[in-house]
C-alpha cells in the first residue's frame, strides 16, 4: 500500500469514526465532570541526557486523593520535559499520563500537557487541569 493509500485510508476512517461520534446524541450528552481534591505529591525527578534539567527528564508522583463524597484513592504519573525555556520563551512544557486509582476496581487513566514558568518546577495550588480521558475500568 502506497503512502498516499495509507493516508487516504486513515483520513476516511477517521472522517467515519467523526461523523458517528457527532450524530449519535449519546455521546455528545455523555459528558462527566471528576472533581477530586489531591494532596500534595511525592515526587522524584529522574535525569535524562544532559546533566541537570533538560530536554527528556521525567517527573513521576504519587499522590492521594479523595472526592467531596469521600471517597478516596491514590494519583499516579509521569510527566516528560518536552520543550525547554529558550528565546522569546519562558515556559517549560511537559507531557503526561495520569492513572487515577479511585478504588473498588474503578480507574481513570488520563493524558495531556501543561505549560510551566520558568521559576515553577510544579503545578501552581488549586490551578484547573484539562485532560482528555484515555482509558479506564469503570
Amino acid at each position: 500500500m502506497s503512502r498516499s493509500e495509507h493516508a487516504t485510508g486513515i483520513f476516511i476512517a477517521g472522517a467515519a469514526i467523526a461523523a458517528a461520534f457527532y450524530s449519535n446524541p449519546v455521546a455528545l450528552a455523555d459528558v462527566r465532570n471528576l472533581i477530586v481534591i489531591q494532596d500534595a505529591p511525592a515526587l522524584t525527578n529522574v535525569d535524562i541526557g544532559l546533566e541537570g534539567k533538560s530536554h527528556g527528564d521525567l517527573l513521576v508522583f504519587e499522590a492521594a486523593l479523595r472526592s467531596a463524597a469521600g471517597h478516596s484513592g491514590t494519583l499516579r504519573g509521569v510527566l516528560i520535559t518536552v520543550d525547554m525555556p529558550g528565546e522569546g520563551d519562558p515556559h517549560e512544557d511537559r507531557i503526561g499520563q495520569l492513572y487515577f486509582d479511585l478504588g473498588n476496581g474503578d480507574a481513570l487513566v488520563v493524558a495531556g500537557t501543561t505549560i510551566y514558568s520558568e521559576q515553577n518546577t510544579e503545578m501552581a495550588a488549586d490551578a484547573t487541569q484539562v485532560r482528555a480521558v484515555i482509558g479506564g475500568t469503570g
